[in-house]
């Protein structure tokens, strides 16, 4: 009978038992038997509320993967993130108060006639005057933000909104580094860089002041991208055979561009061809390396600042300079003792999270690899149009080709009436195009096109609705002979904006090589 029971019993307990163990025949002991029960029942209780640490539900990774995710998670200090910070709020803020005080955003937005459109952007318009500006102050608060860490995120959201804003208002004030705050505000709206010296981290008790490291690396990566991008763009034959168009500018200094007597010797110009294009390719791996990083900064420095003064490119050289701490060591602040010195563990002997991510952490490392891979091949994109890219200018943009065309000569708009077929010069037209404006159309075929539309708008507001606008040119590019860039025979007003090549463009030459 007791074998009986005890088999019984085994059955109640759960399939796949079929014979009675040793310690199954002493459960009509009731000790032992409660022991028994309690110990299956802890054995078989499912885990709640950690459903990584199961086996079937943890992501397979390879010994790589693995090494790279601890490697990416591994806690470093933010002091270096932190001065960054302040930096680029800092050189942020200047430029909100060269809007506000020193008639920037009248002369970019409010006075021009005109406005210039990206692609698929054409529904954007400026605001009116009063709204204008209080964008601005609220931009200008979201930069103060970002200095003092206070309430950062939203701070760093709100400022890239409204940059990116700005950028697209306008095409003719397209530059790389505005290109590139939208980036580089993009990222710090994700990356935790008020993790210490801010007021969100004085209101956080016990905050470590630790960020992981790929906050930091993405943030170098970005930064990386311009010095990479732009010295490879500049293995160009004008580049470096014929220093163009450093010759021209060097020879023919601009409004407020400072020049020496000595720049205007050939050396000068090949002199800064090539050592433009070896410092933009060197600058990265220097800075990485240890041995060379103080020699890689020094050289940086003087660059930009070389910059700031040949050539009217805003806050570009201050931002870049601000940038290059990013590659200086994490707590390089707190070893030059500006930053006080870490309370916590050194951030160098904590650990690396363990566990393998939480699917909305997959999910966010998915999107950022989607954004380093956009940011790596959008720079070639223009080898998906015919042509010469500094000729047509299709694929130029954001594509960090910065410096490396001059295009000077003559463009005039002809009017033709489609019923008689006169043909009339329109003279002075470009008039209500502010100078900045007027010279990027010069250069870039498609605002030809776009202006080209607008001069038939105001044909058909004076009751001549059919009015064609040709457009005839003869352009030198990096002091080559002159040439017509858009076929004059090609009414314009009549062409829709388009992604894909454009067959009224004039190639180079044949072939559309130089």
């Amino acid at each position: 009978m007791l074998t009986t029971y005890s088999f019984r019993r085994r059955l109640s307990r759960g399939p796949g038992i079929f014979f009675p163990s040793p310690e199954t025949r002493s459960l009509d002991h009731p000790g032992s038997r409660r022991k028994t029960l309690a110990a299956g029942a802890a054995r078989s209780r499912p885990v709640v509320g950690r459903p990584n640490d199961s086996p079937k539900n943890a992501p397979r990774e390879t010994p790589l993967s693995a090494r790279l995710r601890l490697a990416l998670l591994r806690p470093v200090d933010g002091a270096s993130l932190a001065a960054f910070r302040v930096g680029f709020g800092l050189v942020m803020l200047w430029q909100a108060m060269e809007l506000l005080f020193g008639g920037l955003l009248e002369l970019r937005f409010l006075s021009p006639l005109f406005h210039f459109k990206y692609y698929g952007f054409g529904w954007l318009e400026v605001l009116p005057d009063g709204w204008m500006r209080a964008l601005v102050w609220v931009y200008a608060a979201s930069c103060a933000g970002i200095v003092l860490g206070w309430h950062y995120r939203l701070s760093a959201l709100v400022f890239t909104l409204l940059h990116a804003y700005q950028f697209l208002l306008d095409e003719s004030l397209y530059n790389n580094h505005d290109y590139l705050i939208v980036l580089l505000g993009l990222l710090l709206t994700v990356a935790p860089a008020h993790a210490t010296f801010s007021l969100d981290a004085r209101r956080r008790a016990g905050a470590s002041g630790t960020v992981p490291a790929w906050s930091l690396w993405l943030l170098r990566f970005q930064v990386a991208v311009p010095y990479v991008y732009g010295g490879l763009a500049k293995i160009d034959r004008d580049w470096l055979l014929r220093a163009q168009p450093m010759k021209i500018w060097l020879a023919n200094p601009g409004p407020g561009e400072w020049r020496l007597e000595a720049f205007r010797e050939p050396w000068a110009a090949y002199f800064f061809s090539w050592s433009g294009m070896v410092l933009d390719l060197l600058a990265v791996p220097a800075l990485l390396w240890r041995r060379t990083r103080p020699f890689a900064v020094a050289a940086l420095v003087a660059f930009h600042l070389l910059n700031s003064q040949l050539f009217e490119i805003g806050v570009f050289p201050w931002l870049m300079i601000c940038a290059t701490v990013l590659f200086l060591e994490p707590d390089w602040t707190r070893r030059a003792r500006l930053l006080p010195p870490r309370r916590g563990p050194d951030p160098e002997k904590l650990p690396a999270p363990a566990r393998p991510l939480s699917p909305a952490a997959r999910a966010g490392a998915a999107l950022l690899a989607v954004y380093v891979a956009l940011q790596l091949f959008l720079p070639f994109r223009h080898y998906l149009y015919p042509g010469d890219v500094d000729w047509t200018e299709e694929g130029g943009q954001f594509a960090w080709r910065m410096k490396l065309r001059d295009k000077r000569g003559e463009l005039r708009f002809v009017a033709v009436d489609p019923v008689n077929r006169n043909a009339v010069v329109l003279s002075g037209v470009e008039s209500v195009l502010t100078r900045k404006q007027r010279g990027m159309m010069r250069h870039d075929p498609d605002m030809i096109r776009q202006f080209a539309h607008w001069l038939a708008e105001s044909f058909r507001d004076r009751g001549q609705p059919d009015m064609e606008v040709r457009a005839v040119t003869s352009l030198s590019l990096n002091g080559l002979p002159p040439r017509p860039m858009i076929d004059p025979e090609v009414d314009l007003a009549s062409l829709p904006g388009a992604l894909g090549p454009s067959d009224w463009i004039v190639p180079l030459r044949a072939g559309g090589s130089r």
